[in-house]
């Protein structure tokens, strides 16, 4: 239903442009006809309609996929939606672990299933059930802990949802098919960032946006606080690269200092914001003073640090009031069997091995991009995707990092600025993950583990896809500009978009035929 709707909406829009530009030459008959035929079909001409119709497709896109999933995937889903669901009823934690809750619980065991773990549901008896349920009400939820932009705004949406009388697995769903407006309001930022740095030429402004469009991250595909990352960050990245291009109000400041602060608060491993956030304002500050117009800029400054400041110091001082740690995890951590190492002790770890750098670099790439699902505990992937995912982003970030180093003098400076902020916010996420991976001894834990030490969760940095893609992008547009084929970058992300789409089918098959899912809904 959606897609007939949204086909024919399009096609009366470029039908209604087409009639104007006939009506308008046939006033002028001595148009050349190339030229019109230029005006009209060319993508810079309709390209606001063409983001918008990707923001329609990665919605669509989305949604089939949501529907395509059943419950709970192997990515603590169910500890998510416990979250939600307690959110949803306007109950914030009050320690750093609780019991999941009863009514969370049943409708986990109502509406899961065993195929992401190979375990057939079926052959569980009705008290088998039953006792799975009281087992997992006297379970502790090890999200408990998480930072709370996410759940509230899922929370917020389950409640309408409950509302309006969704229950159990539909109100699962329900909660699901928030992804699909993040997913298509991301894909609309990420526009409106494009063109700010691609100022001259459409064509990287909608590859940039189309890549976006189609990622193949499977975040967009469950409950998890991942999937609001990209879209905070991106939104954030957005409006500090405003501050810097040019004067913003203090209603503008103030609202770009509490993105930042939602950005953070919506996962600790979007740290990279900060470390942004504190650059721009230093060069704005830097401008003002220079400009001697530092008393003028005063209070924006002032609105935008406490917009950004005062969100996450209350959060971090309830966090120490209430479980005696500014960031609430350690609770979890004794849980999982994780103990952190002693400084010294971080050296020791396989990441300083080329063999274990290249390993963190490239699983982590791999994951980046198509996520970390499993099926049957089989991890959905296709080894020849992985392969392009990792190379090709080596080879176009490296391209781009190059070109910063050997053309600062003659590249423009705010696009200059664009790239060297991007490359920070990869390094440092990435660096996040190494740090993260040298920090604990992992104890009896399966994932990370002593044998295999490393953070290679890719969804845990997802805040960044925007940079990363721009970073790309700006690689692949530099290579083919000295090779003179810059007519062809569509083409290539197009192919790209297509493979992906293709190797998401593929891989998710099994999914697709599961009884358990949102088309098998009676």
């Amino acid at each position: 239903m959606i897609r007939p709707v949204l086909h024919a909406g399009l096609s009366s829009l470029i039908i209604s442009s087409m009639t104007r530009k006939l009506h308008n030459q046939s006033r002028h008959p001595a148009k050349d006809n190339a030229v019109f035929v230029e005006q009209v079909l060319t993508p810079k001409n309709h390209e606001r309609l063409i983001v918008a119709a990707l923001c329609a497709i990665a919605a669509v896109r989305v949604f089939i996929f949501v529907a395509a999933f059943p419950f709970f995937n192997n990515v603590d889903e169910q500890s998510h939606f416990d979250l939600v669901y307690k959110y949803s009823k306007g109950r914030l934690p009050a320690a750093a672990l609780e019991k999941f809750d009863p009514n969370a619980a049943q409708i986990i065991v109502d509406s899961g299933t065993g195929e992401y773990f190979n375990f057939q549901k079926e052959s569980f008896t009705k008290e088998q059930l039953a006792g799975s349920v009281k087992f997992l009400s006297e379970e502790n939820n090890r999200e408990t802990w998480s930072w709370p932009v996410y759940y509230i705004l899922a929370g917020l949406w389950c409640r309408l949802g409950i509302i309006i009388g969704m229950a159990d697995l539909r109100l699962l769903y329900w909660i699901r098919f928030l992804d699909c407006f993040i997913a298509a309001a991301f894909v609309w930022i990420s526009w409106l960032f494009s063109r700010r740095v691609f100022v001259s030429d459409y064509r990287p402004r909608i590859a940039l946006t189309l890549l976006v469009a189609f990622i193949p991250q499977d975040i967009f595909y469950a409950i998890t606080s991942d999937v609001l990352s990209p879209l905070v960050f991106a939104a954030s990245f957005l409006m500090l690269f405003e501050i810097y291009l040019g004067e913003k109000s203090r209603v503008y400041h103030f609202c770009a200092g509490l993105l930042v602060a939602l950005t953070f608060l919506t996962k600790a491993s979007n740290i990279a914001i900060l470390p942004l956030a504190i650059i721009v304002i230093l060069v704005k500050i830097k401008q003002a003073v220079s400009q001697k117009r530092i008393k003028q800029y005063l209070p924006a400054l002032l609105v935008f640090i406490l917009a950004a400041v005062l969100p996450v110091a209350y959060w971090l001082g309830r966090n120490y009031f209430l479980y005696g740690d500014i960031v609430g995890s350690l609770a979890s951590e004794r849980l999982r069997t994780w103990t952190r190492k002693p400084f010294g002790e971080f050296f020791n770890h396989p990441i300083f091995t080329p063999s274990g750098l290249f390993y963190f670099l490239t699983e982590t790439t791999k994951r980046f991009w198509r996520g970390e699902f499993v099926w049957k505990l089989k991890e959905m992937s296709l080894s020849v995707m992985d392969l392009i995912y990792w190379l090709a982003s080596a080879v176009f970030l490296a391209v781009s990092f190059l070109g910063l180093l050997l053309e600062r003098k003659t590249m423009v400076k705010s696009y200059r600025f664009a790239i060297s902020c991007g490359l920070l916010a990869v390094v440092l996420s990435f660096a996040f993950l190494a740090i993260m991976s040298m920090r604990y001894d992992f104890g009896q834990c399966f994932y990370p583990s002593r044998k295999m030490p490393y953070f290679i969760s890719g969804r845990l940095i997802a805040g960044v896809i925007l940079p990363f893609l721009f970073l790309y992008i700006d690689g692949l547009w530099r290579i083919l500009s000295k090779l003179r084929f810059t007519n062809l970058l569509l083409v290539i992300i197009v192919c790209l978009a297509a493979a992906e789409t293709i190797s998401e089918v593929i891989i998710s098959l099994p999914a697709f035929s599961s009884t358990f899912n949102w088309f098998h809904l009676k």
